[in-house]
């Protein structure tokens, strides 16, 4: 593993690493993004944070990424929704510089703001389909969130459209408790987790479909991507789907 980028500011360490075709940040120490064209999905957690976006009926045209970090979800979104409109909000220059420079961000249909997400989120006008929170504070161990989602529950959904998604990247049983109160305001709730990560990435929406239509349809959406039909060999998706608050 070579180091390619290192910097020090007050209170985070960056390093960006390369493995073969693999990009690597790692803040404090904590490994926050990577990404490898050759296999953009590699397996890992940042796989499920896409997979949110196809249990809608519809797919997301405006979509809303609080938290940037490399830019690896931007790729994703990019792979397998060409079409869609990005918008990427993150506090950290940094993350920004990186993402730009050296995890190399699409630039079509995609704006990145710097400044402070949730008030970037409350001072919006925009209807979004989908919103991805991913916002972490800068730590030496487990990322800590540093907003309750409860406290923005109405800033959500103010800024969803019409049957809109949300979606948040939540990692341990606190943060996943400390989420719970969000549920009332959304008619079915979705978590996608990996074996290996402590993460569940919480899926969140509207939808007068059941739960059984909703997993078919999402099923049916990941099969028409090979990177993405589990029945191939040549997938490397890992998850385990599960219902957390049902619509039947």
């Amino acid at each position: 593993m070579t180091v390619i980028y290192s910097n020090k500011t007050p209170g985070c360490e960056y390093q960006v690493r390369t493995a073969g075709n693999s990009v690597r940040l790692y803040s404090n120490g904590v490994l926050h993004s990577q990404y490898n064209p050759l296999h953009p999905i590699s397996g890992a957690i940042w796989d499920l944070l896409l997979l949110p976006a196809f249990l809608p009926s519809t797919p997301p045209k405006n979509i809303l990424l609080l938290g940037l970090g490399g830019g690896t979800l931007v790729h994703l979104i990019r792979l397998f929704f060409p079409l869609a409109k990005i918008t990427c909000v993150d506090l950290d220059p940094e993350h920004i510089k990186i993402a730009k420079k050296y995890f190399k961000i699409p630039k079509s249909n995609v704006s990145v703001f710097q400044g402070d997400a949730y008030e970037f989120l409350q001072n919006s006008n925009d209807q979004y389909d989908w919103i991805i929170d991913d916002v972490f504070q800068h730590m030496t161990g487990e990322p800590e969130r540093g907003s309750s989602a409860y406290q923005l529950l109405n800033t959500y959904q103010a800024n969803l459209s019409r049957n809109g998604l949300l979606s948040l990247n939540v990692i341990g049983k606190r943060q996943f408790e400390n989420i719970q109160p969000l549920m009332v305001g959304f008619s079915s709730v979705l978590q996608f987790i990996h074996p290996l990560y402590e993460n569940r990435i919480v899926a969140l929406l509207n939808t007068q479909q059941k739960d059984t239509a909703i997993k078919k349809g999402f099923k049916a959406r990941l099969e028409g991507f090979k990177a993405l039909d589990q029945s191939r060999k040549t997938c490397r998706l890992n998850y385990k789907m599960r219902i957390v608050k049902s619509t039947e």
